[in-house]
């Protein structure tokens, strides 16, 4: 199992930072060893100095007894007791320094003997002054010679005593310290060189261990993204499941998603009816779907570096160069219609798409075959042709001579002709209609309907349809009502009067006697850009429209019900009116009028 690389850095960081640890705890072992000498050495010298002061106090005390206490006593009898404070401030010291020197034996015995002897002084003297003070002249004159010769005994033996004192004292301080302290200097020096050379070559080892196997694993990936930008197999996996195993399984299963969204892309352009090719800088075709066979009559293989315009109609050459000049541009249309040549020499129609690619600098282009589109073209061409002269003509000439029989011209009439009549004038109406329906959605598609704007007031076009339905709606048992309005509109106003009178036509249809049918506007402003508009409205109280039919009800041949083919619609009034109703920038829609009916309303820019 390979560790992480969290791991592994953590490897990296903690066996030096342990090293470390440890080297700081060899350097705290030895500064404490170098401040206990040290300490001892203070501690020595502390020594050294007491026995100085206690050697010139005992010199200072033998003067005052061998002087001026004898002195006084001779002169006056007196015995000076001065030499007691003298005494008491020794004694102190050298129980001071005995606690100083309790770790020292050798000195320790030497100021206990030392103090002894003191102790000794202090009570010949003190039997002196008793023997002065009792008047004892005589005996105390006569012990005075040994008293004094064992005084200066005893303070010769201090005197020696503390010599070898301080000398011992002396030596230990002055021999020892600079010796202990020289062996600590090099111990701290040792260890500080042989710490930092370890430290080096063990981060040395480590890094160069760890980053070799992160940078082998980290090669691999590289080789396999190389690999997979090459199409070549991939490596093997890497084992183990740390970060960058990890890394590699993802980048696999990403290679898996790519490969395969790669064949269903190839799968998709290969069996493409289009043709899709891309185009290099230089203007020759550097990749192909097996599609241009049945528009070029070339198979991929053999397209693939020739020039682009070679395969280009003549005439449309000098457009297909400008045109490509204005894609690696980024300006200009994306779609453009060219004839190409195909190879047994043939013209065929074909709309282009295309799109210039900065990063590839290649152009790429989808290829329809437009040969169905333009016979369709040219069939529902041929189609209005024949609507406008070869029925509408003869249609209109039908309906004159029916006309003219319903108005008795030609003729009598019993009440069975007279029906008859009616009948054939109402069929041939709607065939009329159906026609200039039919003809004006051609128009629309083909772009070829034009517009006439005016100002025009809204309460004019609902009186101008008011008056051509109002003996149609008397007819029905219908009421036609306009409500008064002073908005004024930018439209056509044949056309706009046109869509008002197909939807009361539709209203009238549909609605049953008694009922009423209103037309009113109100006007309205876009809350995204503020643009004022009319709202027309055409509001019955018919049988309704279904909701599943709202949806739909606006497309070409889309009809409420079955009951509309017995009211004699053709399915096109809607469609034209929402025709109309967009060359116009507006919109038209329908809702339901409660508790019964229908509201149909559009939009109309204001004047």
């Amino acid at each position: 199992m390979r560790l992480s690389l969290a791991a592994k850095g953590l490897i990296l960081v903690s066996i030096p930072l342990c090293f470390e640890l440890a080297f700081v705890t060899a350097l705290i072992s030895l500064q404490r060893q170098a401040e206990a000498e040290s300490a001892v050495a203070i501690h020595s010298k502390k020594v050294a100095e007491g026995i100085s002061r206690v050697s010139a106090d005992l010199f200072t005390l033998w003067h005052i007894i061998s002087s001026r206490t004898k002195k006084q006593w001779n002169e006056t009898g007196n015995f000076d007791q001065g030499y007691k404070d003298w005494m008491d401030k020794l004694i102190a010291q050298y129980v001071a320094l005995e606690a100083l020197t309790a770790d020292k034996p050798e000195i320790n015995k030497r100021l206990r003997a030392s103090r002894s002897i003191l102790v000794e002084a202090e009570s010949i003297l003190d039997g002196v002054r008793q023997a002065v003070n009792r008047g004892q002249k005589t005996v105390t004159i006569a012990d005075e010679a040994i008293a004094v010769r064992r005084l200066q005994v005893i303070f010769k033996q201090l005197a020696e005593q503390n010599q070898e004192i301080d000398a011992l004292c002396r030596r230990d301080w002055n021999e020892s310290a600079p010796v202990d302290q020289a062996i600590n200097r090099e111990q701290a020096l040792r260890v500080a060189t042989l710490a930092a050379a370890i430290n080096v070559i063990l981060s040395l080892v480590l890094a160069i261990f760890l980053l070799k196997d992160v940078t082998g694993r980290l090669k691999i990936l590289r080789d396999n993204a190389m690999c997979m930008a090459s199409g070549m197999p991939l490596r093997a996996p890497l084992k183990g499941n740390d970060e960058i195993a990890q890394v590699d399984s993802v980048f696999r299963q990403m290679a898996r998603a790519m490969e395969m969204a790669n064949r269903k892309e190839r799968a998709v352009v290969d069996n493409a009816l289009d043709t899709i090719c891309a185009i290099d800088k230089d203007g020759r075709f550097s990749t192909a779907n097996p599609a241009t066979v049945r528009l070029l009559g070339l198979s991929p293989e053999e397209l693939l570096g020739s020039r682009l315009i070679d395969v280009i109609a003549l005439e449309d050459r000098a457009e297909m160069l400008a045109w490509t000049t204005r894609l690696r541009e980024n300006k200009g249309e994306r779609e453009r219609e060219f004839r190409i040549c195909k190879e047994n020499g043939s013209v065929v129609d074909t709309l282009w798409s295309g799109h210039w690619s900065e990063v590839e600098r290649s152009l790429f282009f989808v290829i329809h075959d437009m040969t169905d589109r333009k016979e369709l073209e040219r069939a529902r061409q041929e189609l209005v042709a024949m609507l406008t002269h070869d029925l509408r003509s003869p249609l209109t000439t039908i309906r004159g001579m029916i006309e003219m029989a319903s108005d008795g011209m030609l003729g009598d009439l019993n009440e069975r002709g007279v029906r008859l009549v009616k009948s054939a004038e109402r069929n041939s109406l709607r065939m009329i209609n159906l026609i200039n329906d039919l003809l004006d959605i051609e128009k629309i598609k083909s772009g070829t309907m034009s517009l006439k704007q005016e100002p025009v007031v809204v309460q004019d076009l609902f009186d101008d349809v008011a008056l051509s339905v109002s003996d149609w709606a008397a007819e029905s048992g219908i009421k036609i009502k306009v409500e008064a309005s002073n908005l004024v509109v930018n439209c056509d106003r044949e056309k706009i009067i046109r869509v008002i009178f197909n939807l009361v036509s539709n209203a009238i249809k549909f609605s049953a006697s008694g009922s009423e049918i209103v037309m009113q506007c109100s006007r309205q402003k876009q809350a995204d850009s503020g643009t004022s508009f009319v709202e027309l409205m055409v509001i019955d109280q018919g049988s309704g429209i279904a909701p599943d039919m709202m949806s739909t009800i606006f497309e070409r041949f889309q009809q409420a019900g079955d009951s509309d083919l017995d009211k004699g619609g053709s399915g096109l009034g809607l469609a034209i009116c929402k025709e109309i109703v967009h060359l116009h920038s507006g919109k038209i829609w329908v809702s339901i009028n409660q508790p019964r009916g229908s509201v149909f309303h559009f939009t109309v820019p204001c004047a």
